[in-house]
């Protein structure tokens, strides 16, 4: 039966670092591997009131089916929420999906043929990274730098990709406490961009999860705010801002772009689930939105700030070791010398009970063995506290190693 798998089952490998983590399920083991929110986060009695009236009053609705494009109040809500944040949109402009993960394959539906070229970062999101494989395009990886992507040699790469004769579709970007580094692009950077994309006729994914959980420093527009041209598409998740259960999303893009994804919408699920959208309506409506978030990001905050000091107090102290300060979002990325190699190490790590993402795998060049990302959304401050003063000892343990096989030659 092999042979009748399609050609893209062949190309998609099962997640690597997934198989690697399942070392990392014991109880004991403190995990800074998976980006999950913190169920503290979660408006549990908020939303179990909301369930009851809409079950009670709205039932024939909300258990029925609905729009491909989505529930027309909640996408109304969506509008003026994103409006208060100078995102002027109508409805039309908005559709709902099942997580941003199903945003980005819709996406790749729209645009991209087998030997396309898509830009990302270098590193970048992992599952953006799985979506584009098994869309068999090729992918190709920008340096990034303290405040984003490195456009210089953006500019560079779509010329070279122009002379080879390929087609280039894509700019994928996190430009907001990206994941896995935790950067921000700067507002500098986010005009640029703009104009390269359109001056080589590129779309930008703007994937956007986090933006809304900053801690500090001053906001920063949205890339599809400054869009003037109608090539940015903004995908924003609720998972992190109320929980990721609902599986609730939205794509929002110009209407003719809009159109194209509602098409290609209706043979993947007909319609995302009217119940929870119906959920976050009442949610957003009945409920202060704006200070559940505030709450979301003081809790996030003091784990953040936590991770910091503990990096500052526990880990050796080697030019080779530096991390990301992020403003926001749930992770700091951690790079370790040249010589140690993070998947290697992993096994060790387990061993002291304590658990990272080995950061190659954020790599479409194979490259970023020395680095690892560090979520520290879930963990309660005094396990991050903990967490981290393993991870140093086993930093060490692995610079000693090193060291003692430098000596001995």
């Amino acid at each position: 039966m092999d042979e009748l798998f399609s050609r893209r089952t062949r190309a998609v490998k099962r997640s690597e670092i997934r198989e690697l983590l399942k070392l990392a399920e014991r109880p004991e083991v403190i995990s800074f591997a998976g980006g999950f929110p913190d169920p503290a986060t979660f408006p549990h009695r908020e939303l179990a009131a909301v369930a009851q009236k809409v079950l009670g009053e709205d039932y024939d609705r909300s258990l029925q089916y609905g729009a491909t494009e989505g529930d027309r109040l909640f996408r109304e809500a969506v509008c003026e929420w994103l409006g208060r944040q100078g995102l002027a949109l109508s409805r039309e402009e908005v559709t709902v999906t099942s997580g941003s993960q199903q945003a980005i394959d819709l996406i790749c539906k729209v645009f991209l043929d087998p030997g396309d070229v898509v830009f990302c970062d270098l590193p970048t999101y992992l599952a953006a990274i799985q979506s584009f494989t098994a869309f068999e395009v090729e992918k190709v990886g920008i340096p990034q730098r303290e405040d984003g992507m490195d456009l210089e040699i953006l500019e560079e790469k779509i010329e070279e990709v122009s002379r080879q004769g390929k087609r280039a579709k894509l700019i994928y970007l996190v430009p907001d406490f990206h994941n896995p580094t935790g950067i921000t692009m700067s507002l500098v950077k986010r005009r640029r961009v703009l104009k390269i994309a359109e001056r080589h006729n590129l779309v930008i994914i703007e994937d956007n999860p986090y933006g809304q959980v900053r801690f500090e420093g001053e906001p920063l527009p949205m890339l599809k705010s400054l869009d003037r041209t109608g090539r940015v598409v903004l995908l924003l998740t609720f998972s992190k801002i109320l929980c990721p259960g609902l599986r609730l999303a939205v794509i929002v893009a110009s209407p003719r772009i809009t159109e194209q994804i509602v098409k290609l919408k209706q043979p993947a699920d007909l319609c995302s689930s009217s119940f929870t959208q119906r959920l976050a309506y009442e949610f957003m409506t009945r409920y202060d939105f704006a200070a559940h978030i505030d709450e979301i990001r003081a809790l996030y905050r003091e784990k953040r700030d936590t991770m910091l000091e503990a990096l500052e107090a526990y880990m050796p102290k080697h030019p080779g070791i530096h991390w990301t300060k992020p403003q926001g979002g749930l992770f700091v990325w951690l790079t370790l010398p040249e010589f140690v190699d993070t998947r290697e190490m992993f096994p060790r790590a387990v061993e002291r009970n304590v658990a990272y993402v080995v950061g190659s795998a954020f790599f479409v060049d194979g490259s970023g063995q020395n680095t690892m990302r560090l979520a520290f959304c879930e963990p309660t401050p005094e396990l991050i506290r903990e967490g981290i003063r393993r991870l140093a000892e086993v930093i060490e343990a692995e610079l000693s190693v090193a060291s003692a096989a430098v000596a001995s030659k």
